[in-house]
């Protein structure tokens, strides 16, 4: 199933990169990929408290087939653990936006550059999805954040 699902993701990115983009519910899908950019901002400029500020209490983090983070103060831990690596280059390229009443799901490809403490690149890519749902007060939050790598290494 979880083969599948990602097979269907990478499906999707290849639609993406081929120009094709889809939104539903074009109001709040517009939220939506405005918060899905305002994380990436957050992530790029290394600013920790916006990036954690960005997931639900009871969210989820997790990568490839390491077990999941659970909760933003695991979230945190791990996020602020990394903070001796430079991030200068994040991008994110949205393949599809759904929403459904209080959830809204995207999937697409990104690409992130990482220089370590000892000064070595590593150039990250693979594809994602995240959930993200709508609070009480209207703004719209990680819920659950997966991705999945197809490539990384020094470059």
């Amino acid at each position: 199933m979880r083969a599948k699902r990602w097979r269907d993701c990478a499906s999707l990115a290849l639609l993406f990169w081929l120009g094709c983009r889809c939104v539903c519910a074009q109001g709040v899908g517009a939220h939506i990929i405005a918060a899905l950019e305002h994380y990436r901002v957050a992530v790029l400029q290394m600013d920790y408290d916006d990036e954690i500020a960005a997931f639900a209490d009871d969210a989820e983090l997790s990568q490839g087939n390491d077990p999941p983070l659970r909760g933003r103060a695991q979230i945190q831990a791990q996020i602020l653990s990394q903070a001796a690596f430079k991030i200068v280059a994040y991008e994110i390229g949205t393949a599809v936006t759904r929403v459904q009443g209080n959830v809204a799901i995207q999937n697409g490809v990104y690409s992130q550059r990482i220089i370590s403490p000892q000064h070595q690149s590593t150039l990250s890519k693979g594809v994602f999805e995240v959930e993200w749902s709508r609070q009480a007060d209207g703004t719209w939050l990680i819920s659950r954040l997966h991705t999945e790598p197809i490539a990384d290494g020094p470059r």
